[in-house]
């Protein structure tokens, strides 16, 4: 158990000193820099489909392991994601909250038909891949120290920026809540972990799942920097010609709609 516990703390200052948080030149830009309203909006159109598909990646999750206490610790983190945290409200109806107030209902409708940046196609699939197709631990490793764990670094500097933006602490509730929530998530999961990781290479493979989430949102940054400085300055960066709708396709049991409120 102590050799678990001395990874973890070496791994979360790992993920503290990784390109995706530390000295991120789209981290520091957004907590500085006043965007319009129309750049968020860009940025979460690119954004949501990794919310839509979150609740997935953790179901997915739950199938991968025959460890009771790991599906419990698991589940009760999805009750959360479902809404049980925000009185009935789901985590990517949260989201769209934040997107109506960039845009309206217009706004809100967009989410399914615009095109997606190459790097929000490769973040989803990433995350499919690791939490499906991949072991237990993986999945692990990229929900819990490159999400759960990170978050509480990465979500900060787009609240200063949305405060810069004029969004309301009502409207960005989907970031403060995860901020304020997921440190205890990433308690319970570090848990499953001590339980889990008996020996190196189960530690190898958590590891191996937190670096390759954080590889593909340091990417998804870098495209969100130019995506928000491209559409204020009038000459937004290409996309690809896919959509929620067609990345939904792919996958057996995530819908083509919106998730209930």
């Amino acid at each position: 158990m102590s050799e678990t516990l001395q990874f973890i703390k070496a791994l979360n200052d790992e993920v503290r000193r990784h390109p995706a948080i530390h000295d991120n030149s789209f981290l520091k830009l957004v907590a500085t820099k006043k965007f319009s309203k129309r750049a968020w909006l860009g940025f979460a159109q690119q954004l949501y489909p990794h919310v839509h598909f979150f609740i997935p990646y953790m179901e997915e999750m739950l199938l991968n392991t025959f460890d009771m206490n790991a599906k419990l610790i698991v589940a009760k983190i999805l009750l959360d994601e479902y809404g049980e945290d925000a009185a009935g409200d789901s985590h990517p109806e949260l989201f769209r909250q934040f997107v109506r107030a960039c845009g309206g209902a217009e706004a809100d409708a967009s989410l399914l038909t615009t095109k997606l940046q190459p790097e929000t196609i490769t973040l989803v699939e990433t995350h499919m891949r690791l939490c499906r197709d991949e072991k237990f631990l993986v999945g692990l490793g990229a929900i819990g120290q490159a999400h759960e764990f990170a978050i509480a670094y990465l979500f900060p500097p787009l609240v200063k920026g949305m405060e810069l933006a004029g969004f309301t602490a009502e409207e960005m509730k989907f970031f403060s809540l995860h901020v304020d929530h997921d440190v205890e998530h990433s308690a319970m999961l570090d848990q499953a972990m001590v339980r889990l990781a008996l020996t190196d290479d189960d530690r190898e493979q958590i590891r191996r799942g937190t670096l390759a989430s954080l590889e593909a949102r340091k990417n998804l940054w870098a495209a969100m920097e130019r995506r928000m400085v491209g559409i204020d300055n009038g000459d937004p960066p290409a996309t690809s010609e896919r959509s929620l709708v067609d990345v939904t396709r792919d996958y057996k049991n995530v819908p083509d709609h919106f998730w209930p409120a």
